[in-house]
């Protein structure tokens, strides 16, 4: 063990260089280090290694470095932690602070490493589950002269996606002057996705890999208030489609990252609603000043962009209630800041299938649009039990069922009597059951019908609650059998009692 190493502390110069103690010789003993990079407001940091040896573990329990874009306080702002002797690869903070902690155990000692930083005011390597790119200075003119690249590298089972924002170059035919090329890898010999310019923003990009290359060029003169883009890995940008799906926060149930922009987009055929429902949610808690979700927060819009209607904003150990959206379109953002994190959420969403239910004093009438269900069979969608399927119309299923049967029966809903029956809607395509379960409700003697979806979990609520009151009902009728029971003894206790006393008085007679 060695004793009083110094290492660690705050880097403010422009660039610079983080070794570990006594390197190139081999590092102390039992040695934590940390190490405050923070460079000039707007920039950012970026971080070479030219040479790495740690003590190997798979989980890297023994000796590591681990980085943080910004203060290492915070987990979430952790983008990794490495040992062995492969060097972990460029980074680049995506703000003006990061930080570098060095640990070693009491045995067994390496060389150790070396990193060189700069500060990086023009592109850099991006590798968090979502950012910002942007040119120098926006939304102020970009300058004359500029050459910029960002490499972005999200994990090798994901794609990269770029959204713009905002976009304004100046704008020549075959853009040639100021321009924004993108190339499906990490280098210009990559697959060129096409160059940029004027004001109309570039179409949305998904790569075929874990990697894109975006490089900003300016020329001597005439410039532009420049872009705005959001880049997601598969992680953090996700399009939904299916009728019914689970997602979580990034690393869920572990903490989310900081400094993310995660979209979850649902779409489903036209004709459908989209129910959504929140199961689990830790974020930030609100600003204690302004009482806002000003920090983390999970927000819903009624359609497929934020600048739709919004449904909500949540935050903290809130609960949101569930959502339906007004259309077949939906959007969930978890916007995260620089500081802290927690675990984030799970949700879950179901396709509402739009169903028409009327009914009168004898029977329910339902009908659902074919075009909402192209390719399901009648016998799919029943009322009650498989025997009382749809009939099928040149446009619609229809059923129609007298309230004797199919299993309609009458519940007292708010001191009027309802009759109830479930309509299910069955996709199961081979051995995994898929079944939509909707609640038809009719008010016989107003002539009032309506239906409500049934998530499984409020169906596994509704089926705990009606086991909980059979539970009771049965106590109770066992609670009103004893007295009976007790009755039942005390009689027959006086019977026979009466029997003996007949027979003593007939001997005696006898004997007399």
């Amino acid at each position: 063990m060695f004793a009083g190493v110094k290492c660690g502390g705050i880097l403010s110069a422009s660039s610079g260089n983080v070794s570990s103690p006594n390197f190139p010789g081999l590092y102390p003993y039992n040695t934590e280090c940390t190490w405050l990079i923070v460079v000039s407001e707007g920039s950012s940091v970026l971080l070479t290694f030219q040479h790495f040896e740690l003590e190997y573990h798979t989980d890297c329990a023994y000796d590591y470095i681990k980085i943080y874009n910004g203060i290492s306080e915070d987990e979430g702002n952790l983008l990794g932690k490495f040992c062995g002797d492969v060097s972990p690869p460029q980074f680049s903070s995506s703000w003006n602070v990061m930080s570098i902690i060095f640990h070693s155990d009491r045995h067994v000692a390496r060389k150790g490493f070396s990193v060189g930083y700069r500060k990086d005011t023009c592109g850099g390597v991006l590798t968090g589950l979502s950012g910002v790119i942007s040119s120098p200075g926006y939304p102020l003119e970009y300058n004359n002269n500029a050459d910029c690249s960002w490499t972005v590298h999200v994990s090798n089972q994901s794609v990269v996606s770029l959204v713009f924002l905002d976009f304004q170059l100046e704008n020549n035919e075959g853009c040639n002057f100021d321009y924004v090329a993108l190339f499906d890898g990490p280098t210009v010999k990559h697959s060129h996705l096409g160059n940029y310019c004027g004001t109309e923003r570039p179409p949305s990009t998904v790569t075929t890999s874990s990697h894109l290359l975006v490089v900003f060029k300016s020329d001597f003169n005439i410039g532009g208030r420049g872009f705005k883009a959001y880049y997601y890995s598969g992680e953090c940008q996700q399009i939904l489609k299916n009728i019914s799906a689970n997602f979580t926060s990034p690393h869920y149930p572990n903490i989310y990252p900081n400094n993310i922009n995660c979209h979850w987009s649902v779409t489903l055929a036209a004709g459908y609603r989209i129910k959504l429902f929140f199961h689990f949610l830790e974020l930030e808690d609100r600003n204690s000043l302004t009482d806002m979700c000003d920090y983390d927060s999970v927000v819903v819009y009624d359609g497929d962009s934020e600048t739709d209607t919004m449904l909500g904003q949540w935050c903290g150990s809130e609960q949101p209630p569930s959502l339906t959206s007004k259309g077949n379109k939906l959007l969930v953002v978890l916007s995260t800041d620089r500081n802290y994190a927690f675990k984030g959420f799970t949700a879950s969403y179901i396709g509402v299938v739009p169903v028409n239910v009327s009914c009168t004093r004898t029977e329910f009438q339902i009908q659902i649009s074919r075009q909402a269900l192209p390719q399901l069979d009648r016998e799919n969608i029943y009322l009650g039990n498989p025997s009382c399927s749809a009939q099928l119309t040149e446009t619609s299923y229809k059923i129609l069922a007298r309230f004797v049967n199919c299993g309609t029966a009458g519940q007292k809903r708010q001191n009027i009597t309802m009759l109830v029956n479930s309509l299910y809607i069955d996709y199961s395509d081979g051995p995994q059951q898929n079944i939509q379960e909707y609640e038809v409700q009719c008010d016989a003697q107003r002539k009032v019908a309506m239906v409500n979806i049934i998530s499984v979990e409020e169906r596994n609520r509704l089926n705990e609650l009606a086991r909980l009151a059979e539970e009771s009902n049965n106590k109770n009728v066992d609670e009103e059998s004893e007295p009976h029971e007790t009755s039942d003894i005390i009689f027959i206790s006086i019977c026979v009692l009466a029997v003996i006393l007949m027979l003593i008085a007939i001997v005696w007679l006898v004997l007399l």
